[in-house]
C-alpha cells in the first residue's frame, strides 16, 4: 500500500453513557465488510443502543448490505437497538431501493 492511500474503511467508536456511535468513513464492500461486522458485533454485548453513522460512507456493495443486515439481526436477537444514521443521499437511495429503509431505521439525507 502506498503511503498516501487510505484504508477502504475507517471506523471510529464513540462511547457515550446512553449509546455507542460507530462513525464509518470510506466503503463498506467485499474488502471491508468483515472489519465492520466484527467491530459492531463486539459492541452488542454492552447492551447500549448502537448508532452506525454512515455520513462519510461513499459506497456500499451487496456484501456491505449483507453485513448491515447480519449485524442488525444479531443486535435485534440480543435485544440491542441498532440504527443507521446520517445517511447521505446515495446510501438513503440504496436503502430505499433494497427496501431496507424501514427495517434499519435510517434517517433522511442531511437529517
Amino acid at each position: 500500500m502506498a503511503g498516501d492511500e487510505t484504508p477502504v474503511l475507517q471506523l471510529e467508536i464513540e462511547k457515550r453513557p446512553e449509546a455507542t456511535i460507530v462513525h464509518c468513513a470510506g466503503k463498506v464492500v467485499i474488502d471491508s465488510w468483515a472489519m465492520f461486522s466484527v467491530t459492531v458485533r463486539g459492541l452488542i454485548p454492552e447492551g447500549k443502543p448502537i448508532f452506525v453513522d454512515l455520513s462519510k460512507v461513499s459506497l456500499v456493495d451487496s456484501v456491505g448490505i449483507g453485513a448491515f443486515v447480519s449485524v442488525w439481526a444479531s443486535a435485534r436477537k440480543s435485544g440491542c437497538e441498532l440504527r443507521f444514521i446520517n445517511l447521505n443521499e446515495q446510501i438513503h437511495d440504496l436503502f430505499e431501493i433494497t427496501r431496507l429503509h424501514g427495517l434499519f431505521g435510517g434517517d433522511a439525507p442531511g437529517a
